[in-house]
């Protein structure tokens, strides 16, 4: 993945600028005492949470490709992983009680788990990262076939957050609170769907 992302300049660092963007908007919307999307539903704090985590870790892999730790990325995406499996758990149960959270709005169990997903993704992407390092066995790493299905998969929600047309008929591949098309409310949902399809293409490409 390092090697790609180095070669792919322009894009990395438009990914660069993105991600630093949506985290900026999660960090100002996490700020408030009460978030509300301006044309949507009060916004979803774990979910920024999530998407702040998110977009830090492919920051730092996309500023450094090859020097960061990958063992430290992975530990992160794996602790991610399960705090929302155990969140998703809790909101299914919540949501099939019709127990409905003031501050938590529209957040369905598809808004937790879209961030499970996206974080065992990219897990699964970093698993052949390290593995040629001294002292820790070699193996081929991920498939690319099942990296760029999941790509599509995320760049397929990003279709559907950009056309209110598609969102007004399918609220999105994962189900996910972010306001109205259009709005900024829903920029880091869709940064996410992008930056992490083009980080399963770069793990794909080797």
């Amino acid at each position: 993945m390092g090697l790609f992302v180095e070669q792919s300049g322009v894009v990395r660092w438009m990914a660069v600028t993105a991600f630093c963007l949506a985290a900026v908007l999660v960090v100002a919307r996490l700020a408030r005492v009460r978030p509300v999307a301006c044309a949507g539903p009060r916004a979803d704090r774990e979910s920024d949470a999530a998407h702040l985590v998110m977009c830090l870790v492919m920051v730092g892999m996309l500023v450094f490709p090859t020097a960061v730790d990958p063992h430290a990325v992975r530990g992160v995406l794996t602790a991610m992983v399960v705090v929302y499996t155990l969140l998703l758990g809790e909101r299914i149960l919540r949501w099939r009680n019709g127990i409905v959270d003031a501050d938590a709005g529209a957040a369905t169990p598809g808004a937790f788990a879209y961030h499970v997903l996206a974080a065992a993704a990219m897990s699964y992407a970093m698993s052949g990262h390290g593995a040629h390092e001294p002292g820790m066995p070699g193996h081929g790493g991920p498939a690319p076939a099942p990296l760029l299905a999941l790509a599509v998969l995320f760049v397929l929600d990003a279709v559907v957050m950009l056309t209110p047309g598609l969102r007004r008929r399918v609220p999105g591949v994962f189900p996910h609170p972010g306001g109205v098309a259009g709005s900024p409310a829903v920029v880091p949902h869709l940064v996410m769907d992008l930056g992490t399809a083009y980080m399963l293409v770069a793990a794909a490409a080797g």
